[in-house]
């Protein structure tokens, strides 16, 4: 499945996303496109860098190679590499300082990202205990966006559910994206049994910050099989026997046939809710 430069059905690259990359050139894809992004929509990248990283596999090596142009990018101030410890070392403080400087020299808004080649993950969240929780405050209140990258084969779990939990804006997975709403879901994509972890973790992280009524958008999803199915029904029981209450919004077809046949409308609290393509 190709993933176009806006992602999956158009969820896009802003916001707090955490991107799940099965190997170095899927990450560097991904990469690119969220730095594309901010480039196109005036935003300053500020991307930090661990000394560790080579220079083969350096951000503006690989932004160069997917056809950015990083020279013009890095002197115009568009585009800034700094070290790991520059960018989020002095946490929620630090993240309103980049935002100030930049929207001082005229740019819209901040988005950065870092790779922490020291840490399981690759992400800077495993190498700055505490970090997730300022950034988390800086996207509620300002034009900050933010990249994390996972190793997904490390990110499994406990860690793969405090990952979905943290990223509010959403899981960017080789074959499915995610993204939140205020009461509900969105999805697209496909689910089947290589990527059914991930929708359960974003399925419950979902279902923990709603009260009473959730709501799960599968207009967007291409394939739906019995493991994609029973991941919605595991990762929003807990949330139904509490009282919680589900609709599932599909498009008429495949993806509402497989609902009907697994029995996903069944089950106490969940409403289907069918509209035409």
């Amino acid at each position: 499945m190709t993933i176009e430069k806006d992602g999956f059905a158009g969820l896009g690259w802003d916001g707090h996303l955490a991107v799940l990359h099965e190997s170095e050139a899927e990450r560097r894809s991904r990469l690119a496109m969220w730095v594309r992004r901010g480039l196109e929509c005036d935003e300053r990248v500020i991307y930090g860098q661990d000394d560790t990283v080579g220079s083969q596999r350096s951000v503006l090596a690989v932004l160069g190679q997917h056809g950015i142009d990083v020279a013009a990018a890095t002197a115009e101030g568009r585009l800034l590499v700094l070290p790991l410890a520059a960018v989020y070392g002095a946490g929620f403080d630090g993240q309103l300082r980049h935002l100030a400087h930049a929207l001082a020299d005229g740019h819209s808004g901040v988005r950065t990202s870092g790779e922490a080649a020291a840490a399981p993950t690759g992400s800077p969240e495993e190498a700055y205990p505490g970090l997730a929780g300022s950034l988390q405050r800086a996207y509620r209140i300002y034009q900050v966006s933010a990249l994390c990258q996972y190793n997904r084969a490390a990110t499994v779990g406990e860690r793969l559910d405090q990952t979905a939990a943290r990223h509010a804006g959403g899981i960017r997975e080789r074959q499915l994206h995610t993204a939140r709403s205020d009461d509900g879901l969105i999805l697209a994509g496909e689910v089947d049994c290589s990527n059914e972890p991930v929708l359960l973790s974003v399925v419950q992280a979902a279902t923990s910050t709603t009260e009473s009524m959730l709501w799960l958008d599968l207009r967007r999803v291409t394939f739906l099989d019995l493991s994609g199915c029973r991941a919605l029904a595991v990762g929003t029981r807990q949330f139904r026997e509490r009282g919680g209450h589900v609709t599932v919004l599909v498009l008429q077809g495949i993806i509402e046939r497989v609902v009907g046949l697994v029995g996903l409308d069944s089950l106490p609290n969940v409403e289907i809710v069918r509209s035409k393509p």
